[in-house]
């Protein structure tokens, strides 16, 4: 069976939808995504089951999980009731609108057990966010004694070097710091190379033969970390570093079926060697001659099953981190 008796540390996925579609978003987020958030009710069931899993603190993550303040009020209280910190909460800081209703909306999760807020700051937020409301929240945060963890503030100058009231490019960063820049950026970030970001960099990284990457194959056991693991709106765990597989949480914590969960199952137990016999003997999977190295040949399967043969996997959910990638 797939079992976790104890988890560490990890976030919950409040939604999807987001007010932007950043290069290196591990999670394909954008607002293209249904319009959904967590219940009051599936919030206490996560919050239940993290408690007997020994995990008693939480980040809040989406998507842009303050798109809809009055929604995450309701998860905030229900994990007050539970006796679950919330460490932080992230936010692009695109929902800034003014200060009065800014600071209402930080009164409001202060009274609700959020004492920090961690904002994005870099480049590629900045493709969608104005400078300006990053710097507006940050001196909102001050003033109402909102903690604030700037993510990451070594990129401030960067953004500080373009006008702060307006939009910019990749292409703008790269004609003012070089060719080179969203490589550089690639390293400084310590970009999770899943999702988007896969697709934004996979041309720049060095292709491996097919069967090279089937050698070297190893059971991927950060499936079942447990730490930085995530728990969404749907109530699925979502492992640490790999978005797009999926356990219900319930059946996790009781023991998940590997039968059901094949795709899961092969990654975690033999790894790409696993996954690759899989699709070619179940679904008919014909291998291209080389790929970016595993992740890539991994995506290229999971896209093959959900985009192309339509399958509706139990593992590989929510379909959304497929489709709007």
């Amino acid at each position: 069976m797939l079992k976790i008796s104890y988890l560490v540390s990890g976030g919950i996925i409040t939604n999807y939808i987001c007010s932007s579609k950043c290069r290196h978003c591990s999670y394909s987020s954008s607002p293209k995504w249904p319009d959904d958030y967590m219940t009051p009710s599936m919030a206490d069931d996560i919050f239940s089951i993290l408690k007997s899993l020994g995990c008693f603190s939480v980040h809040i993550g989406g998507g842009e999980p303050l798109l809809k303040p009055d929604k995450i009020l309701d998860v905030l209280e229900v994990a007050r009731r539970n006796n679950i910190k919330i460490e932080y909460i992230e936010t692009n800081a695109s929902w800034y609108r003014d200060e009065g209703s800014t600071t209402a909306v930080l009164k409001e999760l202060k009274d609700h057990g959020v004492h920090t807020l961690l904002i994005s700051i870099d480049p590629y937020h900045n493709e969608y966010i104005p400078f300006w409301k990053v710097k507006a929240l940050i001196q909102a945060c001050s003033k109402a004694k909102m903690k604030v963890f700037p993510w990451q503030i070594e990129f401030w100058n960067d953004l500080d070097a373009m006008d702060d009231r307006i939009l910019h490019s990749f292409d703008e960063y790269t004609q003012l710091f070089g060719q080179d820049y969203p490589l550089k950026l690639l390293k400084r970030y310590g970009i999770n190379l899943k999702g988007r970001a896969l697709k934004t960099y996979k041309s720049m990284m060095k292709k491996q033969p097919f069967e090279r990457i089937l050698e070297e194959s190893k059971p991927c056991k950060l499936l079942s970390g447990i730490y930085h693991f995530h728990v969404d709106l749907y109530g699925s765990f979502i492992p640490q570093s790999c978005p797009g597989f999926s356990i219900r949480l319930k059946e996790l914590v009781h023991g998940a079926d590997p039968d059901k969960y094949r795709i899961f199952n092969s990654l975690e137990s033999i790894g790409i060697r696993g996954l690759v016999q899989l699709a070619k003997k179940e679904y008919g999977y014909i291998p291209k001659a080389e790929y970016a190295g595993k992740c890539d040949l991994c995506y290229n399967i999971r896209n093959y099953l959900v985009l192309e043969l339509g399958l509706d996997l139990p593992d590989l959910k929510p379909e959304g981190h497929y489709k709007y990638v």
